[in-house]
């Protein structure tokens, strides 16, 4: 009886484990791989290429990264003449309030250049105060009073943990923005200090869980103490393994078939211990630039 108690329990602590990496990685994760979203962030961009670069120029100038171009992308995709039905202004969709706090006039707002120095501004006072620019993203759409209170109500200052308590037109633009910075390659810039903290506190947490109990196994079940994510054909086996640290026999033994699969399909799904895993989502596209350069 205590031994099918302690299996009980294992099973409920693997568990609680995996959903807990797993939800967390897709929270955070891409959900638009399509061309024409691509092409349409794409298209954008350059056909507004005067003022993407000014603003480039203003955010580098300013130590700040360029992917903060996409929230103006976003929010108006460029347009200085667009107001919103909650009456934001301009490029960077200013409210009134907003404009006050930051010495611009209500006409200014729809200025391209003005604006972009008082949007400048708001994003650097906030990245000081939360060091995270998801954090940074989410307080611009719904407000710093709001983020407070949804880290009060989580017990958390982690997006991963506090995004279930914020708007859902809030956690709509984190999922855009994520989408954008795919697309235009600098989804790892974006979530370098987001995914730092919470991914070796998991990291740790499997390592310790595998050390007690690595003689478990849940029976029946096709890989049970995996996770999975998808990659195409793009990605190189041998530079995962060596990136992740293991060997391509591991890989192997996790993904049967691989290789094939990868021939047949544009994308297949893949599986990988949660410390492998947790390391293989925060790099995805370092990884993928490193295998199309191999």
């Amino acid at each position: 009886m205590n031994q099918v108690f302690f299996k009980l329990f294992i099973l409920g602590f693997v568990s609680v484990l995996f959903f807990n990496v797993t939800v967390s990685a897709q929270v955070l994760a891409v959900t638009d791989k399509s061309e024409a979203h691509a092409n349409r962030i794409r298209s954008t961009i350059n056909a507004n290429r005067e003022i993407v670069n000014y603003i480039e120029y203003t955010l580098v100038s300013r130590g700040l990264p360029r992917h903060l171009r996409n929230l103006s992308l976003l929010e108006s995709g460029f347009a200085n003449s667009s107001v919103s039905h909650a009456g934001a202004v301009g490029i960077w969709q200013i409210m009134p309030a907003h404009a006050d706090d930051h010495g611009l006039s209500q006409v200014d707002r729809a200025d391209v250049y003005r604006s972009t120095q008082a949007a400048v501004n708001s994003l650097t006072r906030m990245y000081n105060k939360y060091r995270d620019w998801i954090t940074v993203l989410a307080a611009y759409n719904c407000g710093e009073g709001n983020i407070a209170k949804a880290m009060a109500k989580a017990g958390s200052k982690n997006y991963e943990d506090y995004y279930l308590y914020l708007p859902n037109e809030t956690t709509n633009s984190i999922r855009k923005y994520i989408n954008a910075c795919y697309v235009t390659g600098e989804l790892d810039d974006l979530l370098r200090n987001t995914r730092k903290s919470p991914a070796k506190s998991k990291v740790k947490g499997a390592q310790a869980f595998r050390s007690k109990a690595k003689s478990v196994t849940v029976e029946g079940s096709v890989n049970g103490s995996l996770l999975k994510t998808q990659i195409n054909s793009g990605y190189d086996l041998g530079v995962i393994a060596e990136f992740l640290s293991t060997t391509l026999s591991n890989i192997n033994k996790w993904n049967p078939d691989i290789v094939s699969k990868l021939k047949q399909k544009s994308e297949v799904t893949f599986y990988l211990p949660a410390e492998e895993m947790a390391l293989f989502e925060s790099n995805k596209n370092k990884i993928l630039r490193l295998s199309l350069l191999r």
